[in-house]
């Protein structure tokens, strides 16, 4: 996980910064942390091909919008563009809205992150509202779906 925290690529529309090796460690123990207290959480993506770690995806609830669990996906540049961050947000949305009975999920998105927003919209997560992201002076958009709206099956 090191490995992707620390390519700037993959940290352009997070943090802004890589993270140190101290700070991977301390995230993954925040993710293990999620699951036991919420019985959901970050799956981790290995290609089946090559058995090997390709990012992250998954349900969590984030600091700036606690509300609602966010679908989100963080993937190695190596794999960007192969459906990756589609097919697994897909089988989180089924977990979401057909296992946990969630009501409602979003995602938290750069306001420059092109290529999410085109996943968010093939998986049926619409613009719905904004969060200030202040350490950052940037408004960040939280798009969102419902049960009520989802649709098992990703959008072209």
């Amino acid at each position: 996980m090191h490995r992707l925290n620390g390519d700037e690529r993959v940290y352009r529309y997070m943090s802004g910064l890589p993270l140190t090796r101290g700070e991977s460690e301390a995230q993954l123990e925040r993710y293990r942390c999620h699951w036991d207290e919420h019985g959901f959480g970050l799956w981790a993506l290995e290609e089946k091909s090559s058995g090997l770690l390709v990012g992250r995806s998954g349900l969590s609830f984030h600091r700036l919008w606690p509300a609602d669990p966010e679908l989100g996906w963080m993937l190695d540049p190596d794999v960007w563009g192969r459906g990756y961050a589609t097919e697994a947000g897909a089988a989180a949305l089924h977990h979401a809205f057909a296992r946990l009975a969630l009501e409602r999920v979003v995602s938290i998105i750069h306001p420059e992150n092109v290529t999410s927003f085109r996943v968010a919209e093939r998986l049926g997560i619409g613009p719905w509202r904004e969060v200030d992201w202040d350490a950052n002076g940037i408004t960040l958009q939280v798009w969102s779906t419902s049960r009520a709206q989802w649709s098992a099956e990703p959008r072209s």
